[in-house]
Parts: structure tokens; C-alpha cells; sequence
């Protein structure tokens, strides 16, 4: 049977520890999860709201309209009232839209 050959040591070799790494903490949360879920209940509380008021401001305009079919009035953009009414008809339209789009 052969002998096993034993393996010498090299005396020469030189051997470094592997540095430590220690971990560090992140500087930046991700909190996108938390910040869509206040987005998404904010836009819940305010939802309905916003609907009645569109709701209310778009009967009125439509009233309005019919009140100056009716009696021949003429509703141009040199009235104020009727201007300002469609204004913020379309103000609360676009921030109902950005709601909806902050939802998804």
C-alpha cells in the first residue's frame, strides 16, 4: 500500500484577514408605501365632498344658463358671476382629476 504523501505548510506564505465590514444604515427611507396609503385615505374623505360640490356648482351653472335662455339675458364673459362660476367649476374639475389620478 503507498504512503500517503503529507502536505507541508508553506512558511512563506503570507495571509491577511479579510476587513470587517460593518453596516451601515441607510440614509434614505423608501416611505412610498406609506405615502400612497395617507394619499389614498385622504382622497377617500374628500372624495364625496368634492363630488356633491361639483355636483351643486354644476346644477347652479346649468340654472344659470337655463334662467338666461329663458328670460333673454345674455351671460357673456364680460359677467363676473358667470365667469367666476365656470372658473370654479374647472378648478374644482382639475383637482377632482388629480384626486382620481392620486388614487390609482
Amino acid at each position: 500500500m503507498p504512503k500517503k504523501k503529507r502536505k507541508r505548510k508553506n512558511i512563506n506564505e503570507i495571509v491577511v484577514p479579510a476587513p470587517f465590514k460593518a453596516k451601515k444604515p441607510a440614509l434614505l427611507k423608501d416611505t412610498t408605501g406609506v405615502e400612497a396609503l395617507s394619499v389614498f385615505e385622504v382622497s377617500e374623505k374628500i372624495g364625496g365632498r368634492l363630488s356633491g360640490l361639483m355636483i351643486t356648482v354644476g346644477a347652479l351653472l346649468s340654472l344659470l344658463s337655463v334662467y338666461s335662455i329663458l328670460t333673454s339675458i345674455e351671460f357673456t364673459f364680460s359677467n363676473p358671476l358667470f365667469v367666476g362660476t365656470i372658473g370654479f367649476l374647472g378648478a374644482i374639475n382639475i383637482f377632482c382629476g388629480l384626486m382620481l389620478l392620486a388614487k390609482k
